[in-house]
Formats: structure tokens, C-alpha cells, sequence
């Protein structure tokens, strides 16, 4: 499809006709339910604040660390359609399949792309090709916001809701595409409290953490680059010539800088002094600090640090001890929300049938196989409650309902006794 079609379908067939269509003509008007309105009014690109790159995010160790885990996790999923009223810990005979899933067969890779996209940049946009799902470069797309109160300005418009998105490969607006809202699949998990409609990468909120990273291990090197010891100062007395200082020092140099050459005994003559400024990285506290910025960005991530399993100095909460503890507050608290999100912007590109909706199965996830437990465990203390229920006289039908609804008002009693359900006096001997 080309930017004109585009155009011309999102404006409702309403945009007059012209012998030439320049890419510059991307960036004049469009119409939104009677409106005309700039295009486009929220551009999403690198030069967000809310991204950044791969380069910046990756360059700490400790950042591809997080992001590996929970890709490594959220990419276990599938996708089956749920019926209506099943809870959001549907069981297995709630969830089923059919062909309109096809595009959703072993989403592994599409899930993985999906996290990293939103991850880095804020962003994950995605359309249906025929019947294969497309994901978008988010830096080449912009969303476009329609209004009926402020058309000229829609940005600033209370009632502005997002009505298309531009395609726009870099340096090449003469190959822009566009889709109608309702036509793209929008995973954005954090939202970017400056733009209503976009999502932020949660790693721009630790790019301090990642730079104090770098240039801790910057410090590291040098540290061993200049033989392991920390700063030192050598004073000459004032009548030495300049020539005799600059010699010494290319001899002290040659004899004493980098790591090979650590803890050599220095020989000093002509009245020279030799004193250690700085700290070393005892002093420092390096430890702490280095722990301190990885707890951040672990936080940020929200993968608990024994997770990681490369966080020092946080013993006490990085123990396989708590591995357990720690995997399921993961999977509860960040991955599972990042699975909702991710059903909410498919659903829009695969019709659902009648009564169900789309939903994530986690039934082959083994890391979650203590759910399954617990779940084994609630079923059976809801068939022991059943079973009291069906025994104290309630229709056994009503108790179902009422049990795996967790609504109790929904029981109806068969006006029979407990225990033997049978009407009273029925069973009296005349």
C-alpha cells in the first residue's frame, strides 16, 4: 500500500486528487471525522527521550543481563482464545483454539522482538501482512492524533485519540505506508508521562545507573593500567632541571606503569619524593557503590537480583534460597502484566469468536510450574467446598456457578435436608 492510498483511506476517500504526489506533501493535512488537522502532530523517533539505543542500553553488562531474562521468559508464552467468565487464571478446559490463530503459531521470536522493541525504545508496533504478523521499526514510525474540539491541534486536545500511524523509513519519505488505527497492534508496557499515546523504555529511567557503570569500569581500567596502586605524587627539589625530572619520569614510567609491572620496588635518587594521593578501591567502597547501581537497575528491569545471578555485594536477596520466592514474584509482578499487555494489542489484529477472547497460555512453562501447584491445590479445596455445598442441600448446578464465579449469591438450595437430601418427613416410617 502506498503513502496516498493510505492517506486517502485514513482521510475517508475525501483528499483531492493531484497529478503529483512529492513526499513533501507527507506533511500537509488530513482529515479525522469531518476535520483537518497537521500531520503529523506526535512523532515518535531516536530523538525521544523516552528511547535509546541499543548501543547505550547494552553498553552495561548487568542492563543485557535484565533484558535477557525477562525476554528469556515472556517469549515462553502462547496464545489461545478464553471463554468469557473464566477469570484471569483460566483452567485448561477454559482455554481452546482454532484456525483464526494460525498468525499466532509459535510466537516465540514475534514476543521476543515485541519485549525488546518496548524495551528500548518505548514501543512495539505490529499489522497484519496477509496472514503473517508484521512488527515495525518504532524509530521509522509516528502516531497521528485526530480531534474533534482542536483539529489544527490535536496534541493539545483533551479529547485527542490516535487515529493512524506513518511508516516512514529514514531518509526515504517517498516509501512511507500508513495504517488506520484499528489496524495496528500498539505494545507500549510503561507509559511515557509526557505523551498520552506513547510508551517510555524503562532502561532510560537507569542510564545514569548504566553511565556510573561504564565509567566505574573505566576507573577499573585504569586502575590496573597504572600498576594497581592509586595516584602518586614524586616532588624534586626546586634546584633539579627540568631535563633530569622529564628523564626520571620516562624511567619511572617504563619501570612502573601497567598491571605486569605492580608492586615493583621503586629507587629514588637526587632528593626525589614519592607520596600515594587518591584512594584505592577499599577506600572507594567500590563494592558498595557498583552493588548499589545494580540494584537500581535490577529494580528498574524488575527482575529480582538473584535472577541475574551476577549482582555483588547483595547476598542477603541474591541467594538460591530465595530463588523460588524470587522467580514467582518475577513472573507475578512483571511478566505476567507485560503478557496482558501484550493480549490487549493483538487482539485487535485476530477476529475472536463469539464468547471468548484472546489470552496467554503459560501451561508448557516449566519456571511457572508452581503455579501449576498452587492451582492443583485451590481446585482441590474448591471440590472439598463443592461437596459440602451439594450435601447441605444446594443444587449442584448453582454450586458450580457460584464456586467458579467466587460469587456465593449465585447458590440455590434444592429445599432438602442436609446430609440425606431428601425432602422432610420423607423418609419417616408410618
Amino acid at each position: 500500500m502506498g503513502v496516498r492510498d493510505g492517506l486517502v483511506r485514513l482521510a475517508g476517500g475525501q483528499l483531492e486528487e493531484r497529478a503529483a504526489f512529492p513526499p513533501g506533501w507527507l506533511s500537509e493535512l488530513m482529515r479525522y471525522q469531518g476535520n483537518v488537522y497537521a500531520l503529523p502532530t506526535t512523532t515518535y523517533g531516536n530523538e525521544s527521550p523516552s528511547s535509546i539505543t541499543g548501543s547505550a542500553a547494552y553498553g552495561s553488562g548487568v542492563v543485557f543481563a535484565v533484558e535477557q531474562r525477562r525476554i528469556s521468559l515472556f517469549r515462553q508464552a502462547s496464545f489461545a482464545w478464553k471463554r468469557y467468565g473464566a477469570g484471569p487464571r483460566p483452567m485448561a478446559a477454559d482455554l481452546f483454539r482454532t484456525s483464526a490463530l494460525a498468525p499466532l503459531d509459535n510466537p516465540g521470536k514475534l514476543l521476543a522482538r515485541m519485549l525488546l522493541d518496548a524495551d528500548l525504545y518505548g514501543n512495539a508496533f505490529a499489522v497484519m501482512d496477509g496472514d503473517t504478523i508484521r512488527l515495525l521499526r518504532p524509530q521509522w514510525c509516528s502516531i497521528v492524533l485526530g480531534s474533534q474540539r482542536q483539529p489544527a491541534d490535536p496534541e493539545a486536545a483533551w479529547d485527542a485519540v490516535p487515529i493512524g500511524l506513518i511508516y516512514a523509513p529514514s531518509g526515504k519519505p517517498d516509501q512511507a505506508e500508513t495504517w488506520a488505527w484499528d489496524e495496528v497492534a500498539h505494545f507500549a508496557p510503561a507509559e511515557d508521562p509526557d505523551a498520552r499515546w506513547r510508551g517510555m523504555s524503562w532502561m532510560a529511567s537507569v542510564l545514569a545507573e548504566t553511565a556510573n557503570t561504564q565509567a566505574y569500569n573505566l576507573f577499573l581500567s585504569k586502575f590496573w593500567a597504572n600498576g594497581a596502586t592509586p595516584n602518586s605524587v614524586i616532588t624534586f627539589p626546586a634546584d633539579v632541571q627540568r631535563e633530569t625530572v622529564e628523564a626520571f619520569r620516562d624511567v619511572f614510567m617504563a619501570k612502573h606503569a601497567g598491571v605486569e609491572q605492580s608492586f615493583r620496588t621503586a629507587f629514588l635518587g637526587g632528593g626525589a619524593d614519592l607520596r600515594v594521593v587518591g584512594a584505592n578501591l577499599s577506600d572507594l567502597a567500590a563494592k558498595d557503590i557498583s552493588a548499589d547501581q545494580f540494584a537500581r537497575i535490577c529494580a528498574a528491569g524488575g527482575v529480582p537480583p538473584v535472577i541475574v545471578t551476577i549482582v555483588p555485594g547483595l547476598e542477603s536477596a541474591s541467594t538460591y534460597a530465595n530463588y523460588s520466592t524470587a522467580h514467582r514474584a518475577f513472573a507475578d509482578l512483571t511478566i505476567r502484566p507485560l503478557w496482558l499487555e501484550a493480549v490487549r494489542a493483538l487482539s485487535k489484529l485476530l477476529p475472536s469468536p463469539a464468547n471468548a477472547e484472546l489470552w496467554y497460555d503459560v501451561t508448557g512453562v516449566s519456571a511457572l510450574q508452581a503455579d501449576a501447584l498452587d492451582d492443583a491445590q485451590v481446585m482441590a479445596s474448591q471440590a472439598q467446598t463443592m461437596r459440602t455445598l451439594v450435601d447441605g442441600g444446594f443444587v449442584p448446578e448453582s454450586v458450580i456457578a457460584a464456586i467458579t464465579t467466587g460469587d456465593m449469591s449465585r447458590l440455590q438450595h434444592s429445599g432438602l435436608l442436609s446430609v440425606q437430601t431428601q425432602a422432610p418427613g420423607a423418609g419417616n416410617v408410618q
